[in-house]
C-alpha cells in the first residue's frame, strides 16, 4: 500500500478506462490525488463540466482528491510540464509516493523525469482500449464507454413544436420508441386538468408549466439513449399564454422574459415544426380547431420563434411521412 498516489491528465471526456485507472489507483494507495489539466484549447470541454465529472465518480471514494491545475498551452502537445509539476507538488504538499498512468505512456520516460523521487506504475488498458480522442471523433459510437454522467452531457435533444392538434404527441412517443430512449410530455394538459380545464387555467398555472416542464427535462435526461424528445417548449407555452392574455402589462412582460429565457437555456439541438395539415382532434382541452384560426395560430407561432432566432425545420403530410422525415432528420444528426 503507498501512502500518495497520483493520477493525472485531461479528462477530455472522462471516459470508463479512466474510472477503471482511478479505482486501480486507490485500491492501492492511502491518498490518491487525480490531477485534471486545463488549456487553452478552444477545443476543450469547459473545465467545469470535467471536474463535476471526476467529482461525481468519485464522490463516495473517500482516499481520492480531484483538483484541477492551468497551463497556457493550447494543445497537450506544447504542455508545460515544468509548470504543471510545480502546481502538483504545489497543491498536494506532500511527498508522492507513485505515479499511476496508462500502459501507451510505458516507454515515453515522461512521468519518471518528472517525478524523479515517485514509482511509476503502468496501468494495463487492454480491457479498456479507447481514448478521449476516439471518443471525441464520434461520442455516439463510443456512448457505452462513457460514464452516465457524462452520457448526458452528449445526449441530443430534439424538440417537436408545432400548434395543437399537429401531432406532437404521437411523434414524440413513437420516435422514443424506435431510439430506445426517454421522452419529454408537454406540462400543459396536467397543469390544465389540475387547474379544473382549459378556461379555468390562471397566469400562476403558465408559469407552473414552465417550471415544470424544464423539470420534467432534467429528468428525463437521466435515462435518456444518446437522444431525448421533447413535446413543445417554453415558447410554445408562451405561444399559448399569449392567445389568452393579449394585453401589455408588467406581468406579461415579466412571462415573457421567463419564457424566453428558459429557451435560451434549452439550446436544443435541432426543432422540428409541424405544420398544421393534419385532421384537428378535440381531446378535450383544445379550442382553436377551425381552419382559419390553426392557420393564423401557426403564422403566430413562428413569428415567437423567429424573435427568438429559433432555427426549426417545417415538417408536413400525414402521421407516417412525418415519422420518416422525422428520422432521417435524427439519423443526421446522430451522424448514423
Amino acid at each position: 500500500m503507498y501512502k500518495v498516489g497520483m493520477y493525472g491528465g485531461c479528462f477530455n471526456p472522462l471516459h470508463l478506462g479512466h474510472v477503471n485507472m482511478i479505482i486501480e489507483a486507490s485500491n492501492q494507495c492511502e491518498e490518491l490525488y487525480v490531477v485534471m489539466s486545463n488549456s487553452k484549447d478552444p477545443n476543450e470541454i469547459d473545465h467545469k463540466e470535467r471536474l463535476m465529472w471526476l467529482k461525481d465518480v468519485t464522490k463516495d471514494m473517500d482516499n481520492v482528491h480531484v483538483f484541477e491545475i492551468f497551463d497556457n498551452n493550447t494543445n497537450k502537445e506544447i504542455y508545460d510540464w515544468d509548470n504543471g509539476v510545480k502546481q502538483v507538488k504545489s497543491h498536494i504538499g506532500k511527498n508522492i509516493d507513485v505515479i499511476f498512468a496508462g500502459s501507451d505512456y510505458e516507454g515515453t520516460n515522461i512521468w519518471e523525469s518528472n517525478y524523479p523521487n515517485a514509482k511509476v506504475v503502468y496501468v494495463n488498458r487492454s480491457n479498456f482500449d479507447i481514448s478521449s480522442s476516439m471518443i471525441r471523433s464520434n461520442p455516439y459510437k463510443y456512448y457505452d464507454c462513457l460514464p452516465s454522467i457524462v452520457q448526458k452531457y452528449y445526449v441530443k435533444k430534439v424538440c417537436v413544436i408545432g400548434t395543437e392538434s399537429c401531432g406532437k404527441t404521437t411523434l414524440v412517443k413513437n420516435l422514443a420508441r424506435y431510439y430506445n430512449t426517454s421522452c419529454v410530455l408537454e406540462a400543459g394538459r396536467d397543469v390544465c386538468d389540475e387547474a379544473g380545464g382549459i378556461d379555468n387555467m390562471q397566469i400562476k398555472h403558465y408559469f407552473e408549466i414552465l417550471f415544470r416542464h424544464k423539470y420534467h427535462e432534467n429528468e428525463a435526461l437521466k435515462s435518456a439513449n444518446k437522444v431525448l424528445f421533447i413535446d413543445t417548449d417554453s415558447l410554445i407555452t408562451l405561444y399559448y399564454y399569449k392567445l389568452d392574455y393579449k394585453e401589455k402589462n408588467e406581468i406579461n412582460k415579466r412571462f415573457e422574459s421567463v419564457a424566453e429565457g428558459i429557451s435560451w437555456l434549452n439550446n436544443y439541438d435541432l426543432y422540428i415544426f409541424l405544420e398544421p395539415d393534419v385532421a384537428w382532434v378535440q381531446d378535450g382541452s383544445r379550442t382553436y380547431g377551425e381552419k382559419r384560426i390553426r392557420e393564423k395560430n401557426n403564422k403566430i407561432l413562428k413569428k415567437i420563434l423567429n424573435k427568438n432566432n429559433i432555427r426549426y425545420i417545417s415538417i408536413s403530410g400525414n402521421y407516417q411521412e412525418r415519422y420518416k422525415k422525422s428520422k432521417e432528420l435524427i439519423d443526421n444528426l446522430l451522424g448514423f
